[in-house]
């Protein structure tokens, strides 16, 4: 998505549903929880942002300054519209903050909704962003259970099964930073390696899938995780069609 200061791009004109996509976000500060609860807008550098921020939703996750209320998500907003700005236009009264001329997106929100039940984080050290759908934010009993790698990683490998085709899941593989590939498939030409990335983007589960040769000359294919939760046999059949 590209943004331009003179441009607002404002949110698609579409009632939700379970695919809807959620943009989580950290506060870490009273008086930028405040901006998103009073004034109705949030602030993301351009320089630390995610590879993705279009989204149907803000969600926040409040840091354990917070006390009771931190290291959970409590909240989510609609998001009306985005558009960039420098932080001393978002912030006028700090006009000579070290970041004051650096480009920020600023999301503009309508009013928090308190979610059913609190979103805990039991287990991540320290988040910054995830993108998710509005399905598992209203279902989710930890902040671990929004990220979408490992549901769609179960739904490929289920398809993939009922086709009576041999897979393994958690492959080992000499790739980069990646030992392990999500899942290898096993036919008469050869190993099929599948990378589940979370997605990331311009257009979120419709980005086509993208395949490289592995270091054994094998083909490596990387695919969008809302894809594959989306639509598995349909990943599924591009997969063996090569």
């Amino acid at each position: 998505m590209e943004l331009r200061p003179d441009r607002p791009s404002y949110r698609r004109d579409a009632d939700p549903d379970a695919w809807t996509p959620v943009l989580v976000a950290v506060v870490n500060n009273e008086a930028d929880f405040a901006r998103a609860r009073d004034e109705h807008w949030y602030r993301i550098p351009v320089k630390r942002a995610p590879r993705q921020i279009a989204a149907e939703y803000l969600a926040l996750y409040q840091t354990g300054r917070f006390a009771e209320q931190g290291r959970r998500i409590n909240y989510y907003a609609p998001i009306l519209r985005y558009h960039l700005a420098t932080r001393a236009e978002l912030l006028p009264d700090q006009p000579d903050h070290p970041r004051a001329r650096d480009q920020y997106f600023k999301l503009e929100l309508g009013e928090l909704i308190r979610l059913p039940r609190p979103i805990p984080n039991h287990r991540q050290p320290r988040l910054t962003f995830i993108y998710t759908t509005l399905e598992r934010l209203l279902n989710a009993r930890e902040v671990n259970d929004l990220w979408l790698r490992a549901a769609a990683r179960q739904k490929l490998y289920a398809a993939i099964r009922e086709r009576g085709l041999a897979v393994e899941c958690w492959y080992p593989v000499e790739m980069g930073d990646r030992p392990e590939a999500d899942l290898a498939l096993f036919g008469p030409h050869g190993r099929l390696t599948v990378y589940i990335e979370e997605p990331g983007w311009e257009e979120p589960g419709t980005q086509e899938m993208v395949w490289e040769r592995g270091a054994d000359g094998g083909l490596v294919y990387h695919c969008d995780a809302l894809a594959i939760l989306r639509e598995p046999n349909a990943v599924l059949g591009k997969l063996l069609a090569g």
